[in-house]
């Protein structure tokens, strides 16, 4: 018997001939069996189950119980970890439900461009408030994620947790995030997207990366969808978001308008 990484291998000698294979999930491990003719080879490996890789994600993907420590415990990690995230720190929880407008991925670089959903909340209830002539479909705030990627999956989850590698395919919302871990240089973060469809899905993008940047664009985009006159709504609208009010919710950004008016 050999092992390799944290794969066992079992063989047993003989000739050359057809071959077939069998695999079988005993819990969180996977029995896969080859038989060669006479030789019998037996892998028996642990399924990668999101639990245990981005326990913050699971509910993402399937039923988990509330854990408050484990919660308090990532956020005093990624509070601890400010210093090595750059400016990718104060981004995290902020991008949910982000249109993906677009993805690039070269062969050290992957990058997503989002429409920053909670701008656009309020952009739309800035328009209703006023009564601005502006479709919803104009109202785009560029964020862009930029990682100088050492790996990078696609990955499916299955009821139970485990995670299974795909092929890269288009996606169309960010959902959430994970920093994993930070070691040697090297940042480990999970992704939570949706891909439309019949049905639609979630899509677990697994990532290793030397670096996490950030091109905000929010700012100019702003200003050339309502020009200087509504500024000053715009950059309330920033600074209550830094004091980590949550926004994300139209009658919340009315009643900020209507609290900035009043002021």
């Amino acid at each position: 018997m050999g092992l390799v990484g944290n794969v066992s291998l079992v063989w047993r000698g003989g000739s050359s001939g057809s071959c077939f294979t069998h695999a079988a999930r005993v819990g969180q491990w996977l029995l896969v069996c080859c038989c060669k003719s006479d030789q019998l080879f037996t892998f028996v490996t642990m399924l990668k189950n999101i639990r245990t890789i981005v326990p913050i994600l699971a509910s993402q993907f399937i039923d988990v119980d509330d854990d408050i420590e484990l919660e308090t415990d990532y956020n005093k990690f990624v509070i601890d970890k400010k210093g090595l995230l750059g400016g990718f720190y104060k981004y995290i929880d902020k991008l949910h439900d982000s249109w993906i407008i677009n993805t690039n991925i070269s062969a050290d670089t992957y990058s997503i461009t989002l429409n920053d959903f909670t701008t656009h909340v309020f952009a739309d209830a800035l328009v209703e408030s006023k009564g601005l002539r502006l479709n919803s479909d104009k109202l785009v705030f560029p964020i862009r994620l930029d990682f100088q990627t050492t790996d990078i999956s696609y990955n499916t989850v299955d009821d139970d947790g485990n995670i299974s590698q795909m092929e890269l395919t288009l996606i169309d919302e960010y959902l959430a995030e994970q920093v994993i871990k930070i070691t040697d240089g090297i940042i480990e973060i999970g992704l939570v997207a949706w891909k439309n469809g019949a049905p639609g899905k979630r899509i677990l993008i697994l990532i290793n990366a030397k670096s996490i940047s950030v091109r905000d664009d929010r700012d100019e985009a702003w200003t050339k969808i309502f020009t200087s006159k509504y500024d000053q709504y715009y950059k309330y609208f920033i600074s209550q978001l830094e004091k980590g009010i949550f926004l994300s919710d139209v009658t919340k950004c009315k009643k900020l308008i209507d609290e900035f008016d009043k002021n």
